[in-house]
């Protein structure tokens, strides 16, 4: 995994350019309002409209030019760490519409840049300002959990490091970049800072029941973290509804975790001692005796 990741920041310095359009941390937010919350529409996107999910669409033809202008304003006082961001930010969310879909687009590409190149304050300062705009975030830092690759915009070639021989250089081509469990690890932190406004997406069957085990596991551990009564009754239900004993001790290691701050976890652990898988059981026990910690 460490060799992968080296390969990938590699690759990201190759692509820097194409990735400063397609992910980077633009300095005009409020004209960017192209892409798309799934990375497999990117690209059919209608130019006025944020799609965030499946089901919703925010239309950005409601921006007068005066709030784009207010957006971008607050966007440059973002990448410059300016105190005047928190002020910006919070006139913009506190009338609503979208402008606080737009901040939270851009945020995201921002957080990207700042996984893959490792940067964890960055990823904290996005994860305050993400917590501070609430669901309208969400969905966005629910993509690192679901999706595999993202999109570049148009295919590039770069040297990167022969997997067979790291001393060596072979010539890809490449149209997408690939999520690792390092962005998704950190995307579960900036969900965690989100708190209970990313409840509802995190205990979504888009998440829970996914293909990607690492994802299902990561929505599962945020929930945990999160610990109010909607998340441990979303994880009591993903525990009773999945055959995957690694599920159902992701399950539980979150329940362990939420157990600090809400005992309505308590039930639930104390019927996973009686599962039928014997690692599960362990950790219903480890849970039950405060000795459970997740592994971020």
């Amino acid at each position: 995994m460490i060799r992968q990741r080296l390969a990938r920041l590699f690759v990201l310095g190759a692509l820097a350019p194409v990735l400063l359009l397609g992910l980077g941390a633009c300095s005009s937010g409020a004209g960017n309002t192209k892409a798309d919350a799934n990375a497999r529409n990117v690209g059919a996107a209608d130019p006025n409209r944020i799609h965030v999910g499946d089901n919703r669409n925010v239309n950005t033809t409601s921006l007068s030019p005066a709030e784009r202008a207010e957006i971008e304003r607050a966007w440059s006082q973002f990448l410059a760490a300016s105190p005047l961001w928190r002020i910006s930010l919070t006139s913009i969310v506190e009338r609503g519409g979208a402008g606080a879909y737009v901040l939270s687009e851009n945020l995201f590409r921002h957080f990207f840049k700042a996984s893959v190149y490792n940067k964890p304050r960055e990823v904290d300062r996005v994860a305050r300002s993400a917590a501070y705009i609430g669901e309208p975030a969400a969905a966005y830092f629910a993509k690192p959990l679901v999706e595999d690759l993202v999109p570049l915009g148009k295919s590039v070639e770069a040297l990167v490091p022969d997997p067979d021989d790291p001393k060596s250089r072979i010539r890809k081509t490449f149209d997408h970049f690939q999520i690792d469990d390092f962005t998704r690890r950190d995307a579960a932190r900036v969900l965690i800072a989100i708190g209970e406004p990313a409840v509802a997406t995190l205990s979504s069957p888009q998440l829970l029941s996914q293909a990607r085990p690492s994802g299902r596991r990561y929505a599962a551990f945020a929930l945990g973290r999160i610990g109010s009564d909607e998340a441990v009754a979303a994880l009591v239900r993903h525990y009773n509804a999945t055959e995957d004993w690694q599920d159902r001790a992701a399950a539980v290691q979150a329940l362990g975790a939420a157990l600090t701050k809400n005992p309505a976890a308590r039930a639930a652990l104390e019927a996973a001692l009686s599962d039928k898988d014997r690692f599960v059981r362990e950790q219903a026990d480890r849970a039950l005796a405060g000795r459970m910690k997740l592994p971020f």
